[in-house]
């Protein structure tokens, strides 16, 4: 009999093209195949220099029952996705009997250590998004026109159908994903529309549904030209105004202002935006990237350069710690703050940097700086095949005979951030600012109903020689000079994150286990499971754990804090595929698998492709949709 942990599902492929502009690899390693989309860019950048200060030592001293300055309680759902809405059939499947198990698998690796999985589903392609409840003529979930509209971004009509809702209803089904939906606001409701998306999202979602995304970047309405160009907050204010009074909101389940660039958050809400939607609003939600990368050469900004800044503790606390006073003025006013959209950078992120293991590092980072600073949720966002930052991407069709999906970098980051907040909803996470808030590294304490529970520490260093630049993290729980009995274990847990470089694409290890080289994932975790079980110095009250770099240690200080984390399961709840046909079926236009992204706000954005179309080359990607047994008749065939 197979054990019930692993369900082994028989499945019927089907095989979709879509044609998408791909382009030749310039630089770097030998490209995967003659002609790349971003997602295979083999760009490989140089590391900068160890720091010639590097401290080879580091002490943290924690104390029993918190510390002053903790972040409010989070759980380790904060770190999710955010999918554009137009590849949203693409990433999860095509009917809700026609899931990607692959997709399936990945949910479950973080759904496992942090109790349930955050999915926002919206984007540009949302505020003009058509619900055509009879359909589409072609008989698609998700499609795309190109319409009359001027805008700079060039974001096409969606036309979507009752599907690609009940897609996100079944994977529900199948692993404890929560929901948010973007619902169209360019037309305010004039046409009814917006009524029809909120009135069924709710109704099939039902309490999957966390909330509603009511506008996508309306500070740039007016530069895109979606607007008048002179549109303003007081614009906007009067907008959703009269939208939320033509729309059936029934309880607290809108989010907003979802500001990213022109407008502050803290702008917003001095003009009494939270006072004004108070009885409709749940989130105050904001949208930020570090960078962008919106315009192709020469005018984009070079990866090389801006490369230490995500190999810097300080630059991820500059990135974050602005919302700081606008999370707490939320949770003062009975809302939850969360970051809706982000990634390495805008339109697809870096090559060199967006698909390599510095972003994981930068990552995990930004995770806890956001717990820390009283963020509920942060949503990784995903395009589709010529984006360098998704943290998973299907292959490309040249590959789909011998290859699977590409597992991000990034991805590493989410499961690290999901064992490290756990699954108690209860995580309290304090910077401990080691080393006087050192650029190369950070470290964080994760405390849960007063006991210090995690350590997260991350070390930012590619070393010249291996070994050369790892660092030992002493620490201490009370003793020593705090006149406080010394609390410390007497053994502790670690989990290293560790990659060869921190340019590394793949081969990554999460305590032992990977997704392996590029291309070669279903979704599961692959190797033997490696925890490391340290010793404690009783006598001196102190810990030491070794910090690899580059890398990042998880710390467990207690038991309950392994089992609350899923840290010691090898293997969790997963979706196999056994593929019996592959039937191709008609093409998808170009703009069927391309990304519509947000923006650091810092200039107007032009199209989502990389450069242009007129110098790329065209080539067919697949999308393998895999059929899933219903659980129940599963278990019922397994006994």
């Amino acid at each position: 009999m197979l054990p019930r942990a692993l369900f082994t599902i028989s499945l019927v492929s089907s095989l979709v093209l879509g044609q998408v502009t791909v382009y030749t690899s310039a630089t770097g390693t030998a490209a995967i195949a003659q002609y790349t989309v971003a997602s295979t860019d083999q760009t490989v950048l140089v590391p900068p220099a160890p720091p010639g200060d590097f401290n080879p030592t580091t002490f943290i001293q924690l104390y029993d029952g918190g510390m002053t300055g903790m972040g409010n309680p989070v759980g380790g759902t904060l770190l999710g996705f955010s999918i554009e809405l137009s590849v949203g059939a693409m990433l999860m499947g095509d009917k809700p009997e026609v899931l990607r198990p692959e997709f399936l698998n990945y949910c479950s690796i973080l759904a496992s250590r942090a109790g349930g999985l955050t999915i926002r589903v919206g984007g540009n392609t949302q505020d003009r998004a058509t619900l055509n409840l009879e359909g589409n003529p072609n008989g698609r979930t998700i499609e795309k026109y190109k319409g009359a509209t001027a805008a700079p971004t060039e974001t096409p009509e969606v036309h979507f159908t009752l599907d690609l809702l009940r897609v996100m209803a079944e994977i529900s089904k199948h692993v404890n994903v929560n929901w948010f939906f973007g619902i169209p606001f360019l037309r305010t409701n004039s046409d009814d529309n917006a009524s029809l998306v909120m009135q069924h999202a709710m109704s099939i979602l039902g309490d999957k549904l966390l909330g509603l995304q009511l506008a996508n970047e309306p500070d740039l309405y007016g530069k895109h030209l979606k607007k008048w160009p002179e549109y303003s907050i007081a614009d906007f204010f009067n907008e959703t105004n009269y939208m939320i009074g033509d729309l059936p909101v029934q309880q607290p389940n809108i989010v907003g202002p979802s500001v990213c660039c022109e407008w502050t958050i803290d702008e917003v809400l001095n003009a009494g935006y939270m006072d004004q939607f108070s009885n409709q609003l749940n989130f105050i939600d904001v949208m930020h990237y570090p960078h962008h990368n919106c315009y192709g050469p020469p005018n984009n900004q070079d990866p090389q350069e801006l490369y230490p800044e995500y190999l810097n503790h300080q630059g991820v606390v500059a990135l974050a710690s602005p919302y700081f006073p606008a999370a707490n003025r939320a949770l003062a006013g009975g809302k939850k703050f969360m970051m809706m959209e982000t990634n390495t950078a805008s339109c697809g992120g870096f090559p060199g940097i967006s698909d390599s293991f510095t972003s994981a590092l930068w990552a995990v980072d930004y995770a806890m700086q956001m717990a820390y600073g009283n963020f509920t949720y942060g949503l990784l966002h995903f395009g589709g095949q010529n984006v360098y930052y998704n943290p998973f991407t299907p292959p490309p069709t040249n590959m789909i005979q011998i290859r699977g999906w590409n597992t991000g970098p990034i991805f590493y980051a989410q499961i690290v951030s999901a064992e490290a907040l756990g699954s108690s909803n209860n995580a309290r996470v304090i910077d401990l600012q080691i080393d006087n808030n050192a650029q190369h590294r950070a470290g964080y304490a994760v405390y849960e109903n007063g006991v210090a529970s995690r350590l997260v520490l991350v070390n930012y260093v590619e070393p010249a020689t291996p070994g050369a630049n790892d660092f030992t993290a002493t620490f201490a729980i009370g003793g020593g000079q705090t006149g406080l009995p010394s609390a410390i274990p007497a053994s502790i847990k670690v989990k290293y994150l560790v990659a060869r470089s921190v340019g590394s694409k793949d081969n990554i290890t999460w305590a032992g286990q990977t997704f392996g080289p590029q291309f070669m994932s279903d979704g599961r975790l692959q190797g033997d499971l490696q925890v490391d079980t340290v010793q404690c110095d009783s006598a001196a009250g102190t810990c030491s754990v070794r910090v690899p770099g580059p890398g990042v240690a998880l710390v467990f200080l207690t038991d309950s804090a392994v089992q609350s984390s899923g840290a010691e399961v090898s293997q969790v709840q997963t979706f196999a595929t056994t593929t019996t046909t592959h039937r191709v079926m008609p093409t998808i236009d170009q703009a069927e698998l391309m990304s519509s992204n947000g923006r650091n706000g810092s200039v107007p954005i032009g199209s989502t492709s990389k450069q242009s179309a007129n110098a790329a080359q065209s080539l067919g990607v697949a999308s393998w949709l895999v059929g899933v047994v219903p659980l129940a008749v599963l278990m019922k065939l397994l006994g």
